[in-house]
């Protein structure tokens, strides 16, 4: 799993010279205004940059222009500050790294030692620290958090070998869900939940679903959307907080043309945010669906874009 985060990483770092193609937004269904803002990546002449964009395709905007890589995003509770991962340029590793919504004040709160990939962060449900994954260049790679000043470093949690991925705090404080690659099995990855300080572990789907690695609580925290089957047809996908009442909401087949990756929830609960991606061409679009499965729409339509690392939070 070591070396497939390295090609990852590499490949991010490794984007073609090209500038951003246009992002056209998609005449959506009108209706009532959803609140939020959509923050994601697509990539760029100076490698991947992180946009910000509203539910109907309006107010698009470019929000860092980083050496490297900007990835995996994620929004304050109260909409004010963005945390992601920053790949650095020339294969140096990952930090931590924050910034305002508007794409000011970029800082990272505590370098990490040398060697060290620190990534895929996310904030807790009260905005006061931020928790993420951790790899020594070893063999630990590990859930950490510390405070937005990158004080109080702590350990969250002990992985095993293959290591945890993708933190995800749930709204109400009490639970943490992340991604468990499985320990020897190439491409098969668990979704997992424990207690907020990383005790009482268990799995909600076992690793054969192979779980992508972005997943989400709604804002209720009683059910997750998370990608069923990443590395081969994949689907959108949610379940309960017990592991209850999985529910699908694509279906593309093996083979298909199309796959289907998870974003997050809208702060309502009333939509999710996810992407299309085509297989055929390698670009994807960006739609919203509600959580039943219905309503599909368009946010930005596929046109020569890549919108990943999606996330939608409460800035207005």
């Amino acid at each position: 799993m070591k070396s497939r985060r390295t090609m990852a990483i590499a490949a991010a770092l490794a984007l073609a010279a090209v500038g951003l193609a246009p992002l056209t937004p998609s005449a959506a269904e009108q209706g009532p205004p959803v609140a939020g803002t959509i923050v994601f990546g697509a990539e760029t002449a100076t490698g991947t940059q992180l946009y910000t964009v509203r539910a109907d395709g309006s107010r698009l905007q470019q929000i860092t222009r980083v050496a490297g890589a900007a990835v995996n995003p994620d929004w304050s509770p109260d909409g004010r500050l963005i945390t992601f991962e920053w790949d650095l340029a020339d294969d140096a590793g990952a930090v931590v790294a924050v910034i305002n919504a508007d794409g000011t004040g970029l800082h990272v709160p505590r370098p990490p030692d040398p060697g060290t990939f620190e990534g895929q962060p996310v904030f807790s449900a009260d905005g006061r620290r931020i928790i993420f994954e951790r790899f020594d260049g070893v063999a630990d790679d590990s859930l950490f958090s510390e405070s937005l000043d990158g004080s109080d470093f702590r350990r969250v949690t002990n992985a095993p070998p293959d290591g945890h991925t993708d933190p995800n705090v749930s709204p109400d404080g009490r639970h943490l869900s992340f991604v468990r690659f499985d320990q020897g099995v190439e491409f098969q990855q668990a979704l997992t939940v424990s207690d907020v300080d990383g005790s009482h572990q268990r799995d909600l789907v076992p690793p054969s679903f192979d779980v992508g690695i972005k997943q989400a609580w709604s804002p209720n925290s009683r059910r997750l959307v998370f990608t069923r089957d990443a590395d081969s047809h994949a689907n959108l996908a949610t379940i309960a907080a017990d592991g209850t009442h999985l529910r699908m909401l694509t279906n593309y087949p093996v083979g298909s043309r199309f796959s289907a990756f998870a974003g997050s929830y809208s702060p309502d609960g009333h939509w999710i945010v996810f992407r299309i991606q085509d297989r055929k061409t390698e670009t994807s679009g960006l739609y919203r669906v509600r959580p039943n499965g219905s309503h599909r729409q368009p946010i930005i339509s596929i046109d020569n874009v890549t919108p990943r690392f999606i996330d939608w939070g409460n800035r207005p």
